[in-house]
């Protein structure tokens, strides 16, 4: 739980707050950003897991993360707490942030590794960055337990106009609910 609370506040926390045109050293803002993702994540046995879904961001701090395959799973970030429901365990985890995620650092620190590849280095954590015509294109880094995860982004829609409704969700009241 720890690794999918990791990765997905670190990429939605990279989309929200800047992109940069690290060979200028210019920062572009975005005010919201939508696309459609593909997450693999390989252990180090080799045995992949596909992950499928949709990503929504709009300033200042909100962020949705909509699991479609292999399970149904809506991560909702406000500000500092973050939402997880699980349709089919029929529970919601709830919980606060505890480690702020410095991406003007992630950003600033990163270093041209080739064409539209940079590299940066976050809390001990080595991240590869992709960028293609100032969009984020893809992300790949190794997890606190060693899985290779690597998140491909398509269909990509920045500074466009998302329906507040988006971020709102709706816990059912049979569902379990776990504070962290």
């Amino acid at each position: 739980m720890k690794s999918l609370i990791s990765y997905v506040l670190l990429v939605s926390l990279f989309i929200t707050q800047s992109y940069a045109d690290l060979n200028k050293n210019k920062i572009k803002n975005i005010n919201s950003y939508e696309a459609s993702f593909t997450q693999s994540i390989v252990n180090s046995s080799g045995k992949e897991i596909l992950y499928n879904g949709n990503i929504y961001i709009k300033q200042p701090h909100k962020i949705v993360w909509k699991y479609n395959v292999p399970i149904e799973k809506l991560v909702y970030i406000n500000n500092k707490i973050v939402t997880i429901i699980e349709p089919d365990l029929e529970q919601a985890i709830i919980s606060k942030l505890e480690q702020e995620i410095n991406i003007l650092k992630l950003l600033k620190d990163a270093v041209k590794v080739k064409d539209n590849l940079y590299e940066s280095r976050l809390y001990d954590r080595d991240y590869f960055i992709t960028i293609v015509d100032n969009q984020l294109i893809q992300i790949k880094y190794k997890d606190e337990i060693d899985n290779n995860v690597t998140i491909d982004f398509k269909d990509i829609k920045q500074n466009q106009a998302l329906p507040d409704d988006i971020f709102k969700f709706r816990i059912p009241f049979h569902f379990d609910i776990i504070r962290k």
